[in-house]
């Protein structure tokens, strides 16, 4: 859906999975010599734009269940009803969402607006009769909920920040994925009490995030750019501007305010 601010708008574009193939406003791979050429898919250039979005929807809260409190890790959530691509696409694959703004002669850069995993996938057909998908999917916090692993590196009890940082390395999509979660830097930058923690026996990597944010007055959520990061509530201005229309009615982009 087009948002437009007086001349402007804004352009979405959607990347799947961690790597992808060139293909046309038609959806058709574009080869050299019969090879289809690959790229990488982390940005936002070879990703679907508007003309493939139908819809998407996106869902990050700072608070579970809306509601003011402290000691959570929270999950973010993606809605996307598109036109079906060509091609299977794979479970659990990357969905990476941008969007810049435009007048139709300037645009502004990419600005990412969240990094999902697929959950469940969905064809349909709409009443004219296109092949569309429909897609849900979770950021990476989903990869929090197993339990706490086993950890040789250690000594416990170990300093909070210690701990945080072995979680997010362990949260991946697999055992065989060596890939984690990179730390939003303001997060170590707030967690200044030096708390020593035991071994969480137990407890899941994500119930362990809640009991450090609880800690320090706040909870974690994963950033628009894929990044772990504590949210303390003493960070929260008293004060927040927001982009309005003409009615006085506060604008959003994927249910999320747009802070001017």
């Amino acid at each position: 859906k087009r948002i437009m601010l007086g001349d402007h708008w804004f352009e979405h574009a959607l990347a799947v999975g961690e790597n992808g193939r060139l293909v046309t406003k038609n959806n058709e791979l574009i080869t050299f010599g019969g090879t289809s050429i690959l790229v990488d898919t982390g940005g936002a250039e070879t990703g679907f734009r508007d003309d493939m979005l139908m819809e998407v929807k996106t869902q990050h809260d700072l608070f579970k269940d809306g509601h003011p409190q402290v000691g959570s890790a929270i999950s973010g959530e993606v809605q996307i009803t598109m036109i079906a691509p060509h091609g299977e696409i794979p479970k659990r694959a990357r969905l990476a969402l941008f969007t810049r703004a435009t007048n139709g002669v300037e645009t502004s850069e990419w600005i990412q607006q969240g990094v999902y995993y697929i959950d469940t996938r969905k064809r349909t057909k709409d009443d004219r009769g296109f092949d569309v998908l429909e897609l849900t999917g979770y950021d990476a916090m989903l990869f929090a909920d197993v339990t706490y692993p086993s950890d040789s590196t250690h000594d416990y009890p170990i300093l909070d920040t210690d701990l945080v940082q072995f979680i997010a390395d362990n949260m991946r999509l697999s055992a065989a994925d060596g890939r984690g979660v990179p730390v939003d830097e303001r997060t170590f930058a707030h967690m200044d009490k030096g708390y020593m923690l035991p071994l969480p026996v137990g407890y899941s990597m994500r119930e362990a995030l809640g009991m450090i944010a609880a800690c320090y007055g706040g909870n974690f959520i994963v950033t628009p750019t894929g990044e772990l990061r504590l949210v303390a509530l003493n960070e929260i201005p008293v004060e927040t501007r927001y982009l309005i229309d003409e009615n006085g009615f506060r604008l959003t982009f994927g249910g999320i305010y747009i802070e001017v």
